[in-house]
């Protein structure tokens, strides 16, 4: 059976290369010494515990980890495509296209139960070595343990926001004679055992850690929050999905106006903690050209006069690493992972090659001229009638400064952090729950329109003398459209596109709001929506290998065979 299946034996550290690649791509950690067993022999010293964290932190840094947040999260959306040149028979033009099977390679799920079962280990283990080493007393533990709760919850939340109906690993896999019978359980339920993992952890990691790889590159409590706003987005959706198809499981019984309060919450607990890390950081008050909410400046006087269109914005968050607007981001070390975690140059590319994946013309179109972020996400060219490269490709996290292509990474340069969550992701989940809940009024309409707004006039060449700018919706219908205009360009190519519009075909119980991602193709159009009719196509199918390993596991409707003789449960 093979090594990616959930249910089967998960090898822990028996070599040494997985050892020196834990040490250097989270070098706040230390390795599991190789000659080591695993299980309670194993559990000795503090060292033991932080090898095993860092394990569960790399699985999610690898190039299978990243190349699937990326798919998963928006090829199926507006703003991504295949390159052009894709064979036919290519797995990534297949889920384009939506010819999507159970057998396609990008349906395994294996890497990222492969990062729970580790979180697992160490929230049943962990403990015992606070008994047998004195340098990992009882505070250490719990920082540890909620660093893989959540580690856990998150992992879990990418799965289910993918394949909706997930089984959920609760218990640690140690042998092929131990392996838990793990089952799928409903969504609600999922998202709700998600939510308590969340709640737990929220107590016990840190708020802040004084080097920023620490501080953005394992979970601290804004991380954990950050979490907590999404998947409340999600119960709500869910919620509203179900209710309105009469689904009698307790929790459709829910008042989703609890879940987008609750976003709401989670959202300025971040931006309040964000705003107290600011003023330890800088004693004398806030600075006069900074902007609300601590958010950096893009104004740049020169850049204007000269035509430039640079983005400072771009060359911070993304030209470099751990940014103030980070919340929780992947710590690559390009010196020591080369080779190993290569997912953002595997889908988007490098400065020699262009990548599996590239942008469609029509998603140019969603920015306004003087929006920095369509020269410094892509590779439009910023240039007063400069000529458009015949492919347009991903620049984002690719590019080392914002807008030139010369400075793209070459493909050794894998120093680009893959970012979960940072502070605009936040602001915009804030002013998406506000226009949503049920008792929205027109205080909720106009702060939503504020925070989009500030995002929005912050990207533009000129803050004080936009093109035209965002108009205050009328009603909150508008509102929420606004919003997720506004997310897919700022958020665009950080796996939250097809997410977003997800959630929003469950709100809204139909699909037929966002068949418009059909409209990137130049050639079966009319295929992709048709295939695109129900909720459960939104949903990847599970692949082949589980369905037949597990026998607990029914494959989703939309992918069901009735000549499958793999042993499917009805």
């Amino acid at each position: 059976m093979k090594s990616m299946n959930i249910y089967r034996k998960i090898v822990l550290l028996s070599v040494t290369v997985l050892a020196t690649l834990m040490t250097s791509c989270t070098d706040f950690l230390t390795i599991i010494p190789p000659d080591r067993i695993v299980h309670e022999q194993f559990w000795q010293t503090k060292d033991d515990v932080n090898g095993m964290l860092a394990t569960s932190y790399l699985k999610l840094a690898t190039t299978d980890a990243v190349s699937k947040a990326i798919i998963w999260g928006e090829l199926r959306a507006d703003n991504i495509t295949f390159e052009s040149g894709k064979r036919k028979d290519d797995p990534l033009r297949y889920i384009v296209e939506a010819n999507i099977n159970e057998e396609n390679t990008y349906t395994k799920w294996g890497i990222f139960y492969e990062a729970i079962n580790y979180a697992n280990l160490v929230i049943e283990y962990a403990p015992l070595v606070v008994e047998r080493d004195p340098d990992f007393g009882e505070g250490d533990l719990s920082v540890v343990v909620g660093e893989m709760y959540a580690m856990r919850a998150l992992c879990h939340f990418y799965l289910l926001r993918t394949f909706r109906d997930i089984p959920m690993a609760l218990s640690p896999a140690i042998n092929d004679s131990e392996l838990p019978a793990y089952e799928q359980v409903h969504p609600l339920e999922a998202l709700d055992l998600i939510m308590q993992d969340l709640d737990r952890a929220e107590n016990m990691v840190m708020l802040t850690y004084s080097d920023p790889k620490s501080n953005y590159g394992r979970i601290t409590k804004n991380a954990v929050l950050a979490m907590k706003a999404d998947v409340n987005l999600w119960r709500a959706a869910f919620t509203t999905y179900y209710s309105k198809n009469g689904d009698s499981h307790e929790l459709a019984k829910a008042n989703v106006q609890s879940y987008y309060s609750a976003c709401i919450d989670n959202c300025q607990a971040v931006l309040n903690n964000i705003d107290k890390i600011h003023e330890n950081k800088n004693s004398f008050g806030k600075k006069e050209d900074e902007l609300p909410y601590h958010l950096i400046s893009n104004h740049d006087e020169n850049a204007i006069k000269n035509e430039t269109f640079q983005s400072k914005v771009y060359d911070e968050i993304f030209g470099s690493e751990n940014s103030d607007e980070s919340i929780f981001e992947l710590q690559i070390d390009q010196k020591l992972c080369e080779g190993y975690s290569q997912g953002l140059t595997t889908m988007y590319g490098h400065k020699d090659a262009i990548g599996h994946l590239e942008v469609p013309r029509s998603f140019m179109n969603k920015y306004e001229k003087d929006d920095l972020r369509k020269y410094s996400y892509t590779n439009f060219p910023y240039a007063t009638g400069a000529a458009e490269p015949e492919k347009l490709r991903v620049a984002k996290y690719i590019s080392e400064e914002s807008p030139t292509s010369d400075v793209w990474r070459a493909q050794k340069d894998v120093d680009a952090n893959w970012i979960v969550y940072r502070q605009t992701d936040v602001m915009l989940m804030m002013a998406e729950a506000l226009v949503l809940q049920p008792s929205v009024n027109n205080n909720d309409i106009k702060k939503s329109f504020e925070l989009v707004n500030l995002i929005n006039t912050r990207s533009r060449v000129d803050t004080t003398n936009v093109r035209n700018p965002l108009k205050m919706p009328a009603d909150a219908a508008t509102a929420v459209e606004l919003v997720l205009d506004e997310r897919v360009r700022e958020l665009a190519f950080e796996g939250k596109r097809w997410y977003d519009l997800v959630r929003k075909a469950l709100r809204e119980n139909t699909t037929d709001n966002i068949k418009f991602v059909a409209d990137k193709l130049t050639s079966n159009v009319t295929s992709l929506k048709n295939k695109m009719l129900k909720i459960d196509n939104l949903f990847l199918p599970i692949y082949i290998d589980e369905l037949r390993f597990n026998k607990n596991l029914v494959q989703n409707p939309a992918y069901e065979s009735k000549d499958s003789s793999i042993g499917m449960n009805k």
